[in-house]
C-alpha cells in the first residue's frame, strides 16, 4: 500500500471515529427504555386542538434579516402559514399538507425571496414543526437520567429525526433534523401554552428564525 493510499485510509478511520464519538456524546445521559408505559405521552408541538397562532417573528436569510408577523392556521387537509410585514406586506405564504408537511409547497413568494435555495429551507424548517413523530419498529426511545426528557429518534428516507419532549404532557423541546445529505436543522421550544409553543428558534446553515408568540 502505498503512501497516498495509507494517508487516505488514515483519514477514513479518523472521520469515522469522530462521526461516532460526536453521536455517542450527543446522546449521552439517556438509556433505552425497555417498557415505555401508557402514561407516556407522543411527542406534540402543535396540540390536536389548535386552530390559529400569532408569532412575531425575525427572520435571517444569508445575513439579511426581515421582520414581521406569522400567522399559522390549521386547516382540514394541513396548515397554512404566511408572514407579513409590520405595514401588511406579505414576503411569503407556504402551505404543508397534513400527513407530508415536509412536501410542503410555496403559495406565494415575494420576487426577492424567491430562491431555490431559500424556498426550499423555509420549507424544511416550518414542515418539521407539523410533522408528526413516528412511533414504529425504526423508533427508539430513551429516557434523561432525571426522568424529565424523553429521547425519540426515528429514520425517515431523507434523514433522522430526534425529538426532545415532557414524558407527560408530550411538549416537543427541541427538535432535531439530521438530513443524510444536506443541512441540520435545529430547533428550541419552549413557553408552551395550551395548543403551541410561546417561543420557537431555528438555526439551519445561513438561516436562523426567532418566533416568540403575540
Amino acid at each position: 500500500m502505498g503512501n497516498k493510499m495509507r494517508i487516505k485510509f488514515s483519514q477514513m478511520i479518523l472521520l469515522l471515529y469522530l462521526s461516532f464519538a460526536a453521536f455517542s456524546c450527543r446522546f449521552s445521559g439517556f438509556t433505552t427504555m425497555n417498557s415505555p408505559g401508557p402514561k407516556l405521552s407522543k411527542a406534540t408541538v402543535f396540540a390536536p386542538d389548535f386552530i390559529k397562532v400569532l408569532y412575531k417573528a425575525e427572520l435571517t436569510l444569508h445575513g439579511q434579516t426581515i421582520t414581521g408577523i406569522i400567522v399559522v392556521k390549521e386547516r382540514d387537509d394541513g396548515y397554512q402559514m404566511a408572514m407579513v410585514s409590520e405595514v401588511g406586506l406579505k414576503y411569503f405564504e407556504f402551505f404543508f399538507p397534513g400527513g407530508s408537511p415536509l412536501d410542503g409547497h410555496a403559495v406565494y413568494m415575494m420576487a426577492v425571496l424567491d430562491r431555490g435555495p431559500v424556498k426550499e429551507a423555509l420549507i424544511s424548517c416550518f414542515g418539521l414543526l407539523f410533522r408528526e413523530a413516528e412511533y414504529n419498529s425504526h423508533s427508539h426511545l430513551k429516557m434523561n437520567e432525571t426522568g424529565k426528557t424523553v429521547l425519540l429518534t426515528n429514520k425517515g428516507k431523507r434523514g433522522r429525526f430526534s425529538y426532545y419532549y415532557k414524558p407527560l404532557s408530550g411538549e416537543v423541546e427541541q427538535l432535531q433534523y439530521d438530513r443524510f445529505l444536506g443541512t441540520k436543522t435545529s430547533i428550541k421550544l419552549s413557553d408552551y401554552k395550551n395548543d403551541a409553543p410561546g417561543s420557537i428558534v431555528v438555526y439551519r446553515g445561513k438561516i436562523s428564525m426567532n418566533l416568540q408568540r403575540l
